[in-house]
C-alpha cells in the first residue's frame, strides 16, 4: 500500500506515522489513535471539531475552512482534517485533547454487578454495589472517529477488514479497563446496544446490517465470552436488524421496576430512534428511524455532547436569550439546541418550517437576529442549517410515530402513557418536545420521563435471574415494522413531517 510520512506535533508528543494518502487526514489520525476523546462528526463538515494547524505544505482553505476559521486563524495555518488529505512532507499540530471519561465511586461496598450501554456515541457504565448505591461512569465511544453515527460507522467497518477490527479492539479495550476499576471476579455483567455495537463488539458479520434484505448475524440473548476479559457477558436479545439490546434491556426496565400503563409508546431518543408500542405485557409493535448524531449534540455548528459548561437550556432575559449554565463555554448540548429552537418559536422569530421570521415584537427585539442567523453573546450563532438538521430529526421521530399508530389502526389520543427514555430524555423540557411538534397534541400530561433505560435494565438484568429468563424470551412477543419496507412513508410523507408542529 503507498504511505505518505507526516509529521505530527501534539504536546510534547513528536512523531511520524505513515499515512494512507486516499483517506482523508481525520481517518488517518483517528486511525494513529488521535481524536478518540473529540467529538467530531467523522467528515460530514458540520462540527469544526477536527482543527489542525499545518507549520508545512499548508494546503489552500476550502469552503468549510473559511467557514469555521477567521483570516488570521487561516493565515496561521488552521484547518479542518476532514477536508484535507496527507501530503509527504507536511508538519501538523494537533490540539492536545482532554479525557471524556467522567466516572465517580458513590460507594466503598463491594461492587455485585456491572451494567454497560454501548450507544454510537457514548459509552455509559454502572457499579451496583451491595449497598444499592450506584457508582456511574461515561465516556465517547472511542469508536466515534470512524463515523459520527451508524451508517458511517458500519460504511468504515465494512470497507476492509483492518477496520473492522479497529472497531472491535476499542470496544473491548475500553470494556477491559472498566473491568479493571474492581477485584470482584465473579460479578454479573450485562452489556446493551444497538445492533451495530453489538456485532462490532462481539466480531460478528455486519454486512445484513447494511443492505436489504436486512438480517441479523446474531441474536444474542445469551452469555460471551470475549477476547481478553476474563469473564463472560451476558448480551440482552436483539430484536431486530434495527432493535437492538437496548430496547430489549429498556423494556425490561419498563416493565419490571415501573408500573406500565397500556397501551403505551415507548421511545428511545440518541443517534437511531426506536419505538415500541405496547398493547399489553405480550404484546409489542416497534420500529426505528435513523435520527443521526444532533440529539447527542454531534455534527452542529457548536454542538457538543453534555457537560457542567454545555448549554443544555435556554431562558429569555431582558438582555435577550441566554443559556442556563452561569460558567457557559460556548457549546450546546442537543437539549440545548431544542430549547433555543422552542423560545424562538414561541417568541414568533422562527415559524412551523424552521424559517427565522424577524418577528418585531417587544420581547422579540431583544433577540440579536443577523440575516439567517441568532447570535448569543456573539460568540455563538443558531444558522439555518443548524435548524435542518433538528427538523430531519423531528421529522423521521414523528414519522416512526406515525407508522406504528397507522400499522395498529391506534389513534394518538388511545395512549395511556409516552415514556421517553435515554439520554436526551434525563435533560429535556417536555414543554420544548411539544412546541416543536416531537409528540401528539395534548400528550404532554401523559408524557413520563424515565433516563436511560438501557443501562438501568441491564442491571436489573444482571441482579436477577428471573428477570434474565423474561428478556430471553422477549423477542417472540415483538412484531418489527420496517420503515426501510414503507417507500411512501421515506418520500411524500417525510418532508410532510419537515414542519415544527406536530402531523
Amino acid at each position: 500500500m503507498q504511505v505518505t510520512k507526516v509529521r505530527i506535533l501534539q504536546g510534547e508528543i513528536r512523531s511520524e506515522p505513515d499515512f494512507n494518502p486516499h483517506k482523508s487526514l481525520v481517518q488517518n489520525l483517528f486511525e494513529h489513535d488521535y481524536f478518540r476523546q473529540t467529538a467530531i462528526c467523522s467528515g460530514l463538515g458540520l462540527c469544526g471539531e477536527c482543527r489542525v494547524r499545518f507549520l508545512r505544505k499548508v494546503p489552500k482553505p476550502g469552503d468549510r475552512d473559511l467557514e469555521y476559521f477567521s483570516e488570521e486563524e487561516l493565515e496561521q495555518g488552521w484547518r479542518l482534517a476532514c477536508f484535507h488529505f496527507p501530503e509527504a512532507g507536511a508538519v501538523l499540530e494537533i490540539p492536545v485533547e482532554v479525557s471524556s471519561e467522567n466516572f465517580a465511586w458513590a460507594s466503598k461496598a463491594e461492587v455485585a454487578a456491572l451494567g454497560m450501554d454501548i450507544g454510537t456515541t457514548t459509552l455509559k457504565w454502572g457499579f451496583l454495589h451491595a449497598d444499592n448505591k450506584l457508582s456511574l461512569g461515561t465516556c465517547l465511544n472511542p469508536q466515534m472517529g470512524a463515523g459520527s453515527e451508524i451508517i458511517s460507522r458500519l460504511s468504515y467497518a465494512s470497507k476492509d477488514i483492518a477496520g473492522f477490527r479497529l472497531l472491535h479492539k476499542l470496544i473491548i479495550n475500553k470494556i477491559k479497563n472498566i473491568l479493571l476499576s474492581v477485584h470482584e471476579k465473579e460479578i454479573p455483567v450485562v452489556a446493551a446496544g444497538n445492533p451495530a455495537m453489538i456485532h462490532i463488539l462481539l466480531g460478528e458479520d455486519i454486512s445484513g446490517l447494511l443492505r436489504h434484505p436486512y438480517r441479523l448475524a446474531v441474536i444474542a440473548g445469551k452469555h460471551y465470552k470475549l477476547p481478553g476479559l476474563d469473564r463472560q457477558i451476558f448480551i440482552p436479545p436483539l430484536l431486530s436488524p434495527f432493535i437492538g439490546a437496548d430496547i430489549s434491556s429498556g423494556l425490561t426496565y419498563l416493565l419490571h421496576a415501573q408500573k406500565p400503563r397500556f397501551p403505551f409508546l415507548f421511545c428511545d431518543l440518541g443517534t437511531n430512534g426506536e419505538l415500541v408500542l405496547g398493547i399489553n405485557r405480550d404484546e409489542f409493535y416497534s420500529t426505528s428511524v435513523a435520527l443521526g448524531p444532533a440529539l447527542e449534540g454531534v455534527g452542529l455548528r457548536f454542538g457538543s455532547p453534555f457537560g457542567p459548561k454545555t448549554a443544555s437550556g435556554f431562558v429569555l432575559t431582558p438582555e435577550g436569550i441566554e443559556p442556563k449554565q452561569k460558567n457557559w463555554n460556548g457549546h450546546v448540548s442537543g437539549c440545548g439546541y431544542l430549547s433555543l429552537l422552542s423560545a424562538l418559536s414561541r417568541l414568533g422569530i422562527m415559524d412551523v418550517t424552521g424559517r427565522f421570521t424577524g418577528s418585531r415584537t417587544p420581547l422579540s427585539r431583544t433577540v440579536d437576529l443577523r440575516g439567517n442567523k441568532v447570535f448569543i453573546r456573539d460568540r455563538f450563532y443558531l444558522s439555518g442549517r443548524d435548524v435542518e438538521e433538528i427538523l430531519k430529526v423531528k421529522a423521521a421521530f414523528t414519522l416512526g410515530i406515525k407508522l406504528l399508530l397507522q400499522k395498529t389502526s391506534m389513534s394518538a389520543d388511545r395512549l395511556a402513557r409516552i415514556y421517553l427514555a435515554g439520554e436526551i430524555g434525563k435533560h429535556v423540557e417536555l414543554e420544548d418536545l411539544g412546541q416543536l411538534g416531537f409528540l401528539p397534541k395534548g400528550s404532554m400530561h401523559k408524557t413520563r420521563v424515565l433516563g436511560n433505560t438501557s443501562l438501568k435494565g441491564a442491571l436489573l438484568i444482571a441482579g436477577e435471574s428471573r428477570v434474565r429468563k423474561w428478556v430471553q424470551a422477549l423477542p417472540e412477543k415483538v412484531h418489527t415494522l420496517a420503515l426501510a419496507n414503507e417507500p411512501k412513508y421515506l418520500s411524500t410523507d417525510f418532508f410532510r413531517h419537515m414542519r415544527f408542529e406536530y402531523v
